[in-house]
């Protein structure tokens, strides 16, 4: 194993560029799914033949982004379908051994980030609506910007997860009406669902959230919801730590759409197929 991670790290450092990884999150039980009928787990579940995962990752490799790492966080219980599904897919699936939510689930991927690996995106396999031009678009602002923590956005009515600015226009903090029980607003920026951070802030804030906020006794985190959320826990650390924070409102509002019911499923197929 060992000498495959050097081989790895290698490559990386031979193409003499900035190293990216990609980092897609599986989990969730998808009750709304099995109340419907259906009991295939959600990011596998087929739009044209394609598990919806696989399709995602089709994608980004089509982009113009040399990745030179892939991560699929799963569920525990799910490793067999998932290795099936993906099977052939250069990627390396990692379990997320409790529910906890996103920021958890990305917290345990760091331990398996290559060496060289500067900037990391994030996004889910549930949504394969999010377009290359948003995800190239996002990671040019993030580097030129030279940020800490970027997230696509976009603008529109009733925003689930708002993301907070000052009076200067300047990110002051990220909410989700969910977990973190907060006022949806009439009108304003939200995520889309996809974020880039850099090595430093997974290194140094996100690990940090976990030490500080992870009760071991008790198996959940110090939050309104017991989870950690990603991005909202990882806006206010950054911040925290003064790491620099943007949103750019590069995306559409039909990038948001996730498979979530069998009705988002059917309206993805209709929009892909």
């Amino acid at each position: 194993m060992w000498a495959s991670r050097h081989s790895e790290v290698l490559g990386v450092l031979r193409r003499g560029m900035v190293a990216l990884a990609a980092v897609l999150l599986c989990g969730g039980k998808g009750s709304r799914m099995l109340e419907g009928g259906v009991t295939t787990h959600k990011p596998l579940l087929e739009i044209g033949g394609v598990p919806a995962t696989k399709l995602v990752i089709g994608k980004l490799m089509q982009s113009s982004l040399d990745f030179s790492q892939l991560i699929v966080v799963i569920p525990p219980g799910r490793e067999s379908e998932y290795h099936d599904a993906l099977r052939g897919v250069d990627c390396k699936i990692i379990t997320q051994k409790m529910a906890l939510g996103t920021g958890n689930a990305v917290y345990t991927t760091l331990e398996h980030l290559l060496m060289p690996v500067e900037h990391v995106y994030v996004s889910f396999g549930t949504q394969p609506l999010i377009e290359n031009k948003t995800v190239e678009g996002s990671y040019g602002h993030h580097i030129r910007h030279n940020l800490d923590f970027t997230l696509a956005t976009v603008v529109m009515d009733n925003p689930y997860a708002p993301l907070l600015r000052d009076k200067s226009g300047q990110v002051c903090g990220s909410v989700e009406t969910h977990l973190d029980g907060a006022e949806m607003p009439a009108r304003g920026e939200t995520n889309i669902g996809a974020y880039w951070a850099s090595r430093r802030a997974l290194d140094g804030v996100l690990d940090g959230l976990h030490t500080e906020m992870f009760d071991e006794k008790l198996n959940r985190y110090s939050t309104v919801s017991g989870e950690l959320g990603y991005p909202n826990e990882m806006v206010k650390g950054c911040l925290m730590n003064n790491q620099m924070v943007d949103g750019i409102a590069i995306a559409n509002e039909q990038e948001m759409m996730g498979i979530k019911t069998p009705e988002t499923l059917a309206a993805i197929r209709a929009i892909l197929e």
